[in-house]
């Protein structure tokens, strides 16, 4: 390595290396408030979840990390769904979200400041920045459960999945159930779960249609949570 770092920690493990492509750092690429939610509504007893959409030059879809947080105090259920020039923010409240995007760090900007730690790879890509926030990781969560941490402004990453769908006969719709984040009022506590998303599922004419609709995923969804200030 003619150029950049490599970290070790006390047992000899590398822990960090600068010309490592395959390590994963993840630095902030944008941040923002979205427009707030207006169209929460409810179908067949169930909250229909309203919507916003965010659009963030040069996104990329599939691998660019999205985590979210409400604004205000009350109790919100949400979830995420990326797309290819952003994400759209489902929630059950009317409220607008905090968000941050994340971009794995191969070649950010040169900094601006003079201070701080900068690591280079050898092609002279910065692929630390210390003006760019880094991901905090502050828990993770597989299946269902939580993270609590007093004090602290807690944001959840965009996860979209659906657990089940169901089936109803006409005239009337099954429901879909999908993996939602649940923040308290004080945004230090965040809940994963499956929760009913919508009343409007499958509409069925027949016993046969009923039993092609209903579809479970029983494998373990995880999810991750991080600590950041307010964009």
């Amino acid at each position: 390595m003619t150029y950049g770092m490599k970290i070790y920690s006390g047992n000899g493990a590398l822990q960090l290396d600068s010309n490592d492509a395959s390590h994963v750092i993840y630095q902030k690429h944008t941040s923002g408030t979205s427009s707030a939610i207006t169209d929460v509504g409810s179908t067949n007893g169930v909250v229909e979840y309203g919507s916003t959409a965010i659009t963030v030059s040069g996104f990329t879809f599939g691998e660019d990390l999205i985590f979210i947080q409400p604004t205000g105090s009350a109790v919100v259920k949400a979830y995420v769904r990326p797309g290819g020039s952003g994400f759209t923010i489902f929630s059950n409240v009317n409220t607008s979200f905090r968000y941050y995007v994340y971009k794995k760090a191969t070649s950010l900007p040169t900094p601006t400041t003079d201070y701080g730690l900068i690591l280079y790879d050898d092609a002279g890509n910065v692929t630390f920045n210390p003006d760019k926030i880094t991901a905090r990781v502050k828990g993770r969560i597989t299946g269902t459960g939580g993270v609590s941490l007093s004090g602290k402004s807690l944001y959840a990453l965009g996860t979209f999945k659906f657990s089940a769908v169901t089936a109803a006969m006409s005239p009337q719709r099954g429901k879909i159930y999908g993996w939602v984040h649940t923040w308290n009022s004080a945004r230090d506590q965040v809940l994963f779960s499956s929760a009913k998303v919508s009343g409007l599922g499958y509409s069925a004419s027949g016993e046969a249609d009923m039993d092609d609709a209903f579809y479970f995923d029983n494998s373990l969804t995880s999810t991750l949570i991080i600590e950041a200030p307010n964009p």
